[in-house]
């Protein structure tokens, strides 16, 4: 996987981190998250903001499917 891979990580990180707060996570702890993902080889260095949000909302839209519920609705 790499960067690129918006929909595979998203369910991959909902996989690999289900109590995560993917509503509240901070762009650098997202990008050590996914860099930390079995399978993944993107490149060392930082994503550009645009990949980071297509990641999170991938994470988003595995965790809360179609209804767009999840566990972390109405945190802050």
């Amino acid at each position: 996987m790499t960067w690129d891979d918006y929909q595979e990580l998203g369910s991959a990180l909902l996989d690999a981190y289900p109590t995560v707060n993917y509503m509240a996570i901070s762009d650098g702890d997202l990008s050590r998250l996914v860099a930390a993902l079995p399978g993944f080889s993107g490149p060392g260095q930082a994503p550009d903001s645009s990949s980071l949000a297509a990641v999170r909302f991938a994470w988003i839209a595995a965790a809360e499917g179609d209804d767009d519920t999840g566990p972390f609705d109405g945190a802050g």
